[in-house]
């Protein structure tokens, strides 16, 4: 079992330095990655509630926390209908260049409406974009004489340079519960799959078998994917609980306490049992020092038991 520090809600950290702090403790801990997350504006109406107000431009933030990192990856979960194939593909490559090589693309759909009408985007339209940017981006980063027909985007006749320096580019996860579409998603275009919420015996479970069994049957390594899920440690962010499952809180919940580290240590095995191997962990604590109280708790406490 891998491990990431999701680092949203971002108003809490007072600035970038303490995320870089934060990503460099992480990356001291033996985790395996630190997880970025995108929005470019949130409205105020009640639509928005739980989002929060402050949203770091993903690729200068993801830059930042690659060049204050040495071996840490970063996961960037974008709403890829937000921004048009060719910058998009253009900023993934060059941070992939700068991190040398330690991107991950999360590729999400988006659920905000309002946030799509103001970045004028059709909200109707964001699964077919995602599937067709995703595909174009693909033939950006692979092909030196790159050619895509579709419904959304053409291209012929350009140079698209620089490449990732992953090969062939940088690895995909497709963000997105269990429903036909994005597991579709994950057969055709992803290196992974990274659910936001389900119940571990209930329909996460079954959907990671249910991947395994169909990417097993198309002539891939299913061994060779990624199933993600994002879980909170600590007292319950109401920000938090309609995107990750609160867990280890056995003793009266507060800032900066957890469970014992034997029951935080059991709960991460039953996900590693359903078929996860990677675990974004979101600390509660409402500052950066409290976060940084959980991460070392969690390091010196958990992975030991772990």
């Amino acid at each position: 079992m891998r491990f990431s520090l999701w680092l949203w809600p971002y108003g809490r950290w007072g600035g970038l330095d303490a995320m870089a702090q934060a990503a460099q403790r992480a990356e001291e801990l033996g985790f395996a990655s630190v997880s970025v997350s995108d929005h470019t504006i949130c409205t105020t109406g009640p639509e928005s509630s739980g989002v929060g107000p402050v949203w770091p431009d993903w690729s200068v933030l993801s830059t930042f926390l690659a060049l204050h990192t040495t071996s840490l990856r970063i996961v960037t979960c974008l709403v890829v209908p937000y921004r048009p194939v060719f910058p998009q593909a253009k900023q993934i490559a060059t941070v992939d260049q700068v991190s040398g090589g330690r991107l991950t693309f999360a590729a999400a759909v988006g659920w905000l409406r309002p946030e799509f009408e103001m970045l004028g985007v059709r909200f109707e339209n964001r699964g077919s974009l995602t599937d067709e940017y995703l595909r174009a981006m693909k033939v950006l980063w692979t092909e030196d004489v790159p050619r895509f027909a579709g419904r959304h985007v053409s291209f012929s006749d350009i140079v698209f340079e620089p490449k990732c320096a992953q090969s062939p580019h940088v690895p995909i996860w497709v963000a997105g519960g269990s429903a036909p579409a994005p597991i579709r998603r994950v057969l055709e275009l992803g290196d992974g799959w990274m659910p936001m919420g389900g119940e571990l015996d209930g329909d996460l479970r079954e959907t990671v078998l249910r991947i395994k069994e169909q990417v097993a049957a198309r002539g891939r390594d299913p061994e060779a994917l990624t199933f993600r899920y994002t879980i909170g440690i600590g007292e319950a962010n109401p920000a938090l609980q309609s995107l990750s499952r609160s867990i280890a809180v056995d003793q009266p919940a507060a800032v900066g306490r957890q469970g014992s580290p034997e029951a935080t240590a059991a709960e991460i095995v039953r996900f590693e049992e359903a078929g996860f191997t990677e675990l974004a962990i979101n600390f509660s604590g409402a500052s950066a020092s409290q976060v940084l109280e959980q991460l070392d708790w969690f390091g010196s406490e958990v992975l030991p038991t772990l």
